[in-house]
């Protein structure tokens, strides 16, 4: 059995604005923003998740990182902004798309390469018989990229990458709740075909750490669940937070898992996370058999209300 421990991945969407059910930072002062990402980089996280639709984010890591020691500097995941959704009519004017906004990251970032460049929609790959993710690769050749992969949602999605050729890397939604690609052994699939595997979605966006009667009309579903969630961990004497973030970090194959913060607090409260033992075998076969059965709508935040 394959065994291994994920990278903490810093998540910045929050520097670009609020992000997730139960966000409830206001807007970060410059000062706040250097202090959140120096703090994470002297701590030795060694990963960044950014996109273009993320605000400035991309342009307070490049500034942020400006003359940092190469040896040092972390490695960036940043995206493709969704080129179907464009509706661009000929294949150079796609081209010049996918070209201008992956020079346009490196501006931003101020380095010469993306470490990694993400389809931001998995409809692009298959789009035009696979034409983005070419572009992606002839930007790769000419070393502009470094590893090419895609962010999915779905079992479809994962499908398509399955099927494509010479990508690296995948970002996947995966929480205690939300194990499809555990169950139907997808995870193990893609980690055995040497797939670098990012994690989203650790808490849900939020929502497993939120209090059943503070959930939002549209997601009342979801209080049963979580109140089984809240009753095991009273059980265990492990608070749902650390149950939720060992649950992942462990999972055989996964290379990072991307947690958003928005206080040096919480960096510090994951990095010691991070340092905690691994959960009894006896707690992850609970958590992997108790939630087996939960409703998309509740799982996939482009169906919530």
């Amino acid at each position: 059995m394959m065994t291994n421990r994920a990278s903490l991945v810093l998540g910045t969407a929050q520097l670009g604005g609020n992000y997730g059910i139960a966000n409830t930072a206001v807007n970060f002062s410059i000062q706040q923003r250097n202090e959140l990402l120096q703090y994470a980089l002297s701590s030795g996280i060694g990963y960044l998740d950014t996109a273009p639709g993320y605000g400035d984010s991309e342009s307070i890591i490049g500034d942020c990182l400006e003359g940092a020691d190469p040896q040092s500097r972390p490695q960036i995941v940043t995206k493709l902004p969704s080129v179907q959704r464009l509706g661009l009519h000929t294949e150079e004017a796609r081209r010049r798309f996918v070209t201008s906004s992956v020079r346009s990251s490196l501006n931003r970032l101020k380095c010469s390469a993306l470490d990694v460049c993400l389809l931001h929609d998995p409809l692009d790959l298959p789009y035009q018989g696979g034409e983005i993710l070419r572009m992606l690769q002839e930007l790769k050749q000419q070393q502009f990229i470094r590893r090419i992969g895609v962010s999915v949602y779905d079992a479809e999605d994962i499908a398509n990458f399955m099927r494509a050729e010479d990508l690296d890397s995948i970002q996947i939604p995966l929480n205690v709740l939300d194990q499809r690609w555990i169950t139907n052994g997808m995870l193990e699939r893609l980690a055995r075909k040497g797939t670098e595997i990012f994690v989203r979605s650790v808490y849900l966006q939020g929502l497993l750490l939120m209090a059943p009667e503070q959930l939002p009309a549209g997601l009342k579903q979801a209080e049963q669940p979580l109140l089984r969630l809240i009753r095991y961990s009273e059980e265990t004497g492990i608070p749902v937070k650390e149950l939720c973030f060992l649950y992942v970090r462990d999972l055989p194959g996964i290379s990072g898992m991307v947690i958003g913060c928005e206080t040096v607090e919480q960096v510090q409260e994951n990095l010691r996370m991070m340092a905690l033992p691994p959960l009894s075998r006896a707690v992850r076969h609970k958590l992997g058999e108790s939630y087996t059965d939960i409703p998309v709508e509740i799982i996939d935040p482009r169906r919530w209300k």
